[in-house]
């Protein structure tokens, strides 16, 4: 089965050809015609009397204006099939992009789905890793800590496979109209605070090939009060 790489490559091998054809033939085609032009002034006949009405233009000489048209109709030719090469490869590659995107978009609602199970999962996982961390707990408590752990991970995996990768946002930060979402402010009487992260609830998600936000990430913000 021939690959997309290889029918670009051999595609690409055409179009040389073809280039290479053409750089060839130019300079036969000027070359004819330029013959053409001496041959006729060099060979233009008086008027014939009627004792000699034979040809003054030799066999060879009256054929080179039809080879150079002929010549000329193959090089029109071969650009033709040059330009429809490269309006063909055009509407390829801008059909591979629709059909890139119209399958992000059918996939989407998808993808947010599973950044919301992934959502749930991860504070399943924090909750009850904090809670670990204040009190001993049971084996089984501790491997359900750990399912909690694998599931978001293999939700991350899986939005990986499909381009999307999380992005956190460290305190201290400039605030991104883009990038977030304010879920809180918090007064400060530090005036270099001001519109500053002050701490994150939920991570972001963007699409890595494109850099489309799939979600925002929330969180609170800094905001200067005297």
């Amino acid at each position: 089965m021939v690959t997309q790489n290889e029918t670009s490559h051999n595609q690409q091998e055409m179009t040389d050809l073809v280039n290479n054809i053409c750089e060839g033939l130019r300079p036969m085609v000027t070359e004819i015609l330029k013959k053409t032009f001496d041959a006729n002034a060099e060979h233009a006949p008086p008027v014939p009397t009627e004792e000699d009405k034979t040809p003054l233009i030799s066999a060879e000489v009256a054929e080179i204006p039809e080879i150079a048209a002929n010549v000329k109709k193959i090089l029109e030719q071969v650009q033709d099939f040059t330009y429809k090469e490269k309006i063909n490869k055009q509407l390829h590659e801008e059909l591979q992009k629709y059909k890139t995107g119209l399958r992000k978009e059918m996939i989407s609602p998808l993808l947010k789905f599973i950044i919301r199970e992934y959502d749930r999962a991860a504070q399943q996982y924090d909750y009850y890793r904090r809670k670990s961390d204040n009190e001993p707990q049971s084996e089984l408590f501790v491997k359900l800590l750990k399912e909690f752990n694998i599931i978001s991970l293999s939700l991350l995996d899986l939005l990986n496979d499909y381009g999307i990768t999380p992005f956190e946002v460290e305190e201290g930060a400039d605030y991104s109209s883009t990038e977030h979402k304010i879920v809180k402010v918090v007064e400060t009487d530090t005036e270099a605070l001001d519109r500053k992260v002050a701490d994150y609830h939920l991570c972001g998600f963007r699409d890595v090939e494109t850099g489309r936000l799939l979600r925002q990430a929330e969180i609170n913000i800094y905001k200067f009060s005297k």
